[in-house]
């Protein structure tokens, strides 16, 4: 009678939560002014590797402001501030991607633990450990996602900057270009995010009074981008003090390309070593199987 009961108080917790959220997310939502002036504009549309942080506020971006506004500070530090800014990731939808996670965990985990606790004649104290531990693990997996993101992130942005260093080094080459016309042509002449991203902080520098390589220093400050910021000192010389720099942008693009094709290098390597231990079980196995035969065919006579 008590296990039916404490079902059935389980069952109407679910459906009555899950008739608040579902009240709570056809609210009308405040519009994030960003986005709608974005959306507004004749031009073209913010740069962003993460395409759900264009969209208007959403379930998660709800959820993150909640989170900002009610959690403790000692849970809302060790933001991942240059990978957020890197992947154009805003604070609200963060806090929300890891909210989400654990009440999804909060909502699944003691469901599925009492069920088998009720089965195998466990204590209620398993299925109420296991949630707090699947809860902490479930707060900490959005940054392992972001950081893998964004090292790939960094990962493409080398590429494209070794492909720009190449083209302001062709600029200041053919003579009669000076450095920031040469930084803003060569990032005009791009697609892609990183160019796209590199052209908007060198065209903004212009109108606001900031040399265009302190730009690139600021950016690469704020998004941790080291090569951006070589780059940047190497330009702060051709432009303060008239340097000639094409050799060394020329050496420093080729310097890029060896570094990511070292790395890339290492990235295989260290995954045929990880198939190394799985190759090795399967093949004793195999060879278990064979000598187990044989020994009991023996046995049998």
């Amino acid at each position: 009678m008590t296990t039916t009961v404490q079902l059935w108080v389980l069952a109407g917790a679910m459906v009555g939560g899950g008739i608040a959220l579902l009240v709570w997310w056809l609210q009308p939502a405040q519009p994030d002014l960003a986005t709608a002036l974005a959306r507004l504009a004749p031009g073209r549309t913010p740069v962003s590797v993460d395409d759900s942080t264009g969209g208007p506020a959403g379930f998660r971006d709800r959820v993150g402001m909640w989170a900002i506004g009610h959690l403790p500070g000692t849970l809302l530090r060790g933001v991942p501030d240059k990978d957020l800014q890197l992947l154009g990731m805003p604070l609200r939808a963060y806090y929300g991607e890891k909210v989400a996670a654990v009440l999804l965990v909060l909502a699944g985990v003691p469901v599925v633990g009492g069920l088998y606790s009720m089965r195998l004649g466990l204590p209620f104290a398993v299925p109420a450990l296991a949630t707090l531990v699947a809860a902490a693990v479930a707060w900490l997996l959005p940054d392992r996602r972001i950081a893998r993101t964004a090292a790939r992130a960094r990962t493409e942005f080398r590429r494209a900057l070794g492909a720009y260093t190449d083209l302001i080094a062709l600029g200041r080459a053919a003579g009669g270009i000076g450095t920031r016309q040469a930084m803003e042509t060569s990032a005009g002449l791009g697609r892609s995010w990183p160019f796209e991203r590199i052209s908007a902080v060198v065209v903004r520098s212009r109108y606001s009074g900031v040399p265009p390589w302190d730009a690139l220093a600021d950016l690469a400050a704020q998004q941790g981008l080291p090569d951006l910021d070589d780059l940047a000192d190497t330009l702060r010389l051709a432009g303060e003090e008239g340097a000639q720099v094409v050799p060394t942008l020329r050496a420093r693009s080729t310097a890029l390309r060896n570094a990511i094709t070292t790395a890339e290098r290492a990235d295989i390597n260290a995954k045929s070593d990880s198939l190394m231990l799985p190759t090795l079980v399967m093949a004793a196995a195999f060879i278990g199987v064979v000598i187990m035969a044989a020994v009991f065919r023996l046995l049998a006579g």
